[in-house]
């Protein structure tokens, strides 16, 4: 894993090529949510958040619950410390969305922070 920098940002990010899973939790069209599990590989990481490229591209604002190795990274237990998890999943809000060639798509998420303040359809989720 190599450090990616960038000057503007409160967390170094960190390039992690690793294969992952993703269930969107909550949609914000429709309010409901996705039952099948969809896959990426990361991109980059941080305390914060993280980048990653799918076939998949789930709306901006989703809430997604993320299922990677992120164990392994340097930043683990600055993730744990401050990202809101269910069971072993990393939860998040889709916040950017880059389409590439060929019909991929790189989906930048931030991660819930523990701190926030949850609403009442995340909270009844995460029961």
């Amino acid at each position: 894993m190599s450090l990616v920098h960038n000057d503007k940002r409160e967390f170094l990010r960190y390039r992690c090529d690793k294969p992952l899973h993703f269930e969107i939790l909550l949609s914000p069209k429709d309010n409901s949510p996705a039952s099948k599990l969809l896959g990426g590989i990361s991109k980059n990481l941080s305390a914060s958040g993280i980048l990653f490229a799918s076939d998949e591209c789930p709306e901006i604002s989703s809430l997604l619950a993320l299922d990677l190795d992120y164990r392994t990274t340097s930043i683990c237990q600055e993730i744990e410390e401050k990202t809101l998890l269910a069971g072993n999943r990393l939860i998040g809000k889709v916040v950017r969305i880059e389409e590439k060639d060929g019909g991929a798509y790189n989906v930048g998420v931030a991660f819930i922070k523990k701190s926030e303040k949850l609403s009442p359809e995340i909270k009844e989720l995460l029961k």
